[in-house]
C-alpha cells in the first residue's frame, strides 16, 4: 500500500507542470529553514530568559541571606548580652537553697530583663536561661520537658559545653513529618561567670520557623516553585509553600551538588514525572545555611511566549509570500536553464561531449550558444596541450639519445676492422670493435631502460677506447655488485659521466690519472659513483651545473653532459632520483646517481 502511493505520488511529480514542481519543492525549502531558525531563535532567548530569571533570583536569594546574617547577629548579639548580664550573673551565682522569696525576687527580676531584651525587636523566639543552682527561667508560657531536665552530653549542650562559651547552632530534626512546626533553628551559650570562668548553667534561643519564613519570604518566590532553607548537613530548616519536610533531610537528587557548590544555578531533570526545574541556590558565608529556590522551568520561560507567538506568524507569513514567489519564478524560469544547468554539472564532472540544443534566440537561447562555444574552445586547447607535451617529450629524449645518426659510422668502422685484421693490427681492431659496439648500441630501438650488466659492457668498450688514446696516463677501475647486475636502468646512464671525467678531468691533469666507477644497491635505490682525480672545479659551478643554470664559456653545449643527464633523469623518474657532484680544484670529481630499483624494464617509469 505504502510503495503504490509512493508510486502515484512519483507518477504526480513527473507529470505536473514545472509551475507546480517549483511549488511543491520550492515552499519547504524556504519555509523548513525559517522554521529550525525560528526554532532555535526561541530555544536560544528562552534559554537568556531562563538565565536571567535564574540570576534575579540568586540575587534575591543574596539579599535574604543578608538579611539572615543580621537576624544570626542580632541572635549572637542577643545572647552575649545575656552571658554578660551582671543581674543574670549574680542570680544564677546564688545557691540553690536560697529562701523562696528571695528565689520569686530573682524570678522577677530575670522576667523583666528578658521581656526587655525581646522588646528591643519583633522576633518570634524563646529564651531559656537554665542555671546550675537549678534556676529556670524562660520567655514561653512553658518549659520544655528537655530543658528542665537535660543531658549535658546530649544535643545542643554538648555543643555548648565544648564550645566553652561561645554561641552554637543546632538544628531540630523531626523524626516524622508533622504539622507542627514550631522550633526548627537554636542558638546557645554555655554561662560562666566572667570574674571565675565557673560555669553557671545553659542559655538558649529557640527560633521559630515563622520567624525565618519572614526573612525568605521577600526573594518573590515564583508560582509553582519551593523555598528550602537548608543547614550544613542537608536537613530543612524551614520551607515554603510545604513545610512538610521541615526537620527532615532533604531527599532530592540535586542535594550533593547543592552542599558542593557556594552559589549558583543549574537545570534540574525531571524525574518520577516530575517537569523539569531549575535549582537556584546561595550560601550564607557567616553561618552556612543554604537557601534554595526551585522553579519549575515552564515558569521561568512563560515569558517567552510571545517570541514563540511571533515565530509561528512569521513563519505563516513567509510561508504565503513564498507561495506567491514560487508562482512567480515557475513563470518566468523554463525548462532551457535546468537543461543548461544540468549540462554544466556533466562538464564539471569531466564529461565534455555534451551539447545544448538551442532552440530560441532569447537570453537562455544566447547563453546556451555561448556554452557551447566556450566547450568547444576547452576541448581544442586540451587536445593542443596534450599533443605539445608529447611532441616536447619525443623531441627531448630524440636529442638526447640520437645526436647523429651512426649507421654510416657503424658500416666504416666494420670495413676498418676487417682491413686491420688483414693486415695483422690487433690494437686497431680491438678499438674499432669496441666503438662498433658502442656504435650498434646507441642505433638499437626499443625500451629506453637495459640491464646493468648490458649497460655495464658499454662502459667496459668505452674505456678500451680510451685506453687505446691515453694509453699508460689513464688508469680505470670498474666494481659492480653482482646483486644490480640483472636490475634495470636508465641507457647511456654512466657514459656521459665517463666521458666528462676522461675528458675534462683526467686528459688536463698531469700525469697518470685514475678513474672509478662503483655501483651498488642502497635500500630501495641503485648507487652509481663515478669518481677521478684529475683537475676538478669550483664549487659554485658544480651548483650551477646542478640546477641546470651552467653554460660553457664559449657559449656551446657540451653534447651529452651532465646537463641532458639530469634532464633524462627528471622525465623519467621524476622526484624519485638524486644526482649529486662532490669537486675541489685540483683534488677531482665525484658524481653520484641514485636511481629506484626496477626490476623490469619500465617499472617505476615515469614521463
Amino acid at each position: 500500500m505504502a510503495s503504490r502511493l509512493l508510486a502515484r505520488f512519483h507518477h504526480f511529480l513527473l507529470g505536473t507542470s514545472l509551475q507546480n514542481k517549483l511549488i511543491i519543492f520550492f515552499l519547504p525549502l524556504a519555509i523548513i529553514p525559517l522554521s529550525i531558525l525560528g526554532t532555535f531563535s526561541y530555544y536560544k532567548s528562552s534559554q537568556v530568559v531562563q538565565t536571567q530569571v535564574c540570576q534575579t533570583i540568586l540575587e534575591s536569594l543574596s539579599q535574604v541571606n543578608y538579611s539572615l546574617n543580621y537576624f544570626v547577629k542580632d541572635i549572637e548579639q542577643l545572647t552575649m548580652y545575656i552571658y554578660s548580664n551582671r543581674e543574670i550573673q549574680d542570680v544564677l551565682s546564688k545557691s540553690s537553697d536560697r529562701p523562696l522569696a528571695e528565689k520569686h525576687q530573682d524570678e522577677k527580676r530575670i522576667q523583666d530583663l528578658l521581656e526587655t531584651f525581646l522588646g528591643f525587636k519583633s522576633w518570634n523566639i524563646a529564651i531559656y536561661l537554665l542555671g546550675e543552682n537549678g534556676d529556670r527561667y524562660f520567655t514561653g508560657n512553658l518549659l520544655p520537658s528537655q530543658y528542665d531536665d537535660y543531658n549535658v552530653n546530649w544535643g545542643l549542650f554538648r555543643k555548648m559545653s565544648l564550645a566553652g562559651g561561645n554561641v552554637v547552632w543546632d538544628t531540630h530534626y523531626s523524626m516524622k513529618k508533622t504539622e507542627d512546626f514550631g522550633i526548627v533553628l537554636s542558638s546557645g551559650r554555655l554561662l560562666k561567670k566572667i570574674e571565675t570562668s565557673q560555669p553557671l548553667g545553659y542559655m538558649i534561643v529557640d527560633i521559630m520557623e515563622n520567624a525565618l519564613a519572614d526573612k525568605y519570604n521577600k526573594a518573590h518566590l515564583q508560582p509553582g516553585g519551593q523555598m528550602l532553607l537548608l543547614d550544613r548537613g542537608g536537613y530543612v530548616i524551614s520551607s515554603t509553600p510545604s513545610k512538610h519536610i521541615v526537620g527532615t533531610k532533604l531527599n532530592e537528587p540535586y542535594l550533593d551538588q547543592v552542599l558542593a557548590g557556594s552559589k549558583g544555578f543549574f537545570e534540574l531533570q525531571g524525574v518520577s514525572g516530575a517537569p523539569p526545574a531549575m535549582v537556584v541556590y546561595d550560601t550564607s558565608e557567616m553561618t552556612g545555611f543554604k537557601l534554595v529556590s526551585v522553579v519549575p522551568i515552564e515558569m521561568l520561560t512563560k515569558e517567552s511566549s510571545s517570541i514563540r507567538n511571533l515565530t509561528l506568524y512569521v513563519i505563516i507569513c513567509f510561508g504565503i509570500v513564498t507561495f506567491w514567489l514560487a508562482y512567480v519564478l515557475s513563470v518566468t524560469i523554463t525548462k532551457p536553464l535546468r537543461k543548461l544547468k544540468s549540462l554544466m554539472y556533466l562538464v564539471e564532472n569531466g564529461n565534455m561531449d555534451v551539447a545544448f540544443p538551442s532552440k530560441y534566440r532569447d537570453e537562455v537561447g544566447q547563453l546556451g550558444l555561448s556554452f557551447n562555444k566556450m566547450l568547444l574552445r576547452i576541448k581544442q586547447l586540451i587536445d593542443e596541450v596534450y599533443k605539445k607535451q608529447l611532441m616536447v617529450q619525443e623531441a627531448e629524449i630524440k636529442a638526447i639519445q640520437a645526436q647523429f645518426n651512426p649507421h654510416f659510422l657503424y658500416n666504416a668502422l666494420d670495413s676498418i676492422n676487417w682491413m686491420a685484421r688483414i693486415h695483422k693490427l690487433p690494437d686497431i681492431s680491438q678499438t674499432v670493435v669496441s666503438l662498433g659496439e658502442l656504435l650498434r648500441f646507441s642505433i638499437r630501438k626499443g625500451q629506453p631502460f637495459i640491464q646493468v650488466k648490458e649497460d655495464m659492457q658499454q662502459i667496459r668498450n668505452f674505456l678500451v677506447i680510451q685506453k687505446m688514446r691515453y694509453g699508460d696516463k689513464l688508469e680505470a677501475e670498474l666494481e659492480i655488485d653482482e646483486e644490480i647486475e640483472p636490475l634495470y636502468t636508465l641507457k647511456l646512464l654512466i657514459q656521459p659521466l665517463v666521458e666528462n671525467a676522461v675528458t675534462h678531468g683526467l686528459e688536463v691533469k698531469p700525469g697518470k690519472g685514475h678513474l672509478s666507477i662503483r655501483g651498488r644497491r642502497v635500500g630501495d635505490k641503485v648507487r652509481f659513483e663515478v669518481s677521478d682525480d684529475g683537475a676538478g672545479m669550483p664549487r659554485e659551478r658544480a651548483e650551477r651545473i646542478l640546477s641546470g643554470k651552467y653554460e660553457a664559456p664559449d657559449g656551446r653545449s657540451t653534447g651529452i653532459g651532465l646537463e641532458n643527464l639530469r634532464k633524462r633523469l627528471e622525465l623519467y623518474f621524476g622526484g624519485r632520483y638524486r644526482l649529486d657532484i662532490r669537486s675541489e680544484e685540483g683534488q677531482g670529481t665525484t658524481v653520484t646517481v641514485e636511481i629506484p630499483v626496477m626490476r623490469t624494464a619500465g617499472e617505476d617509469q615515469h614521463v
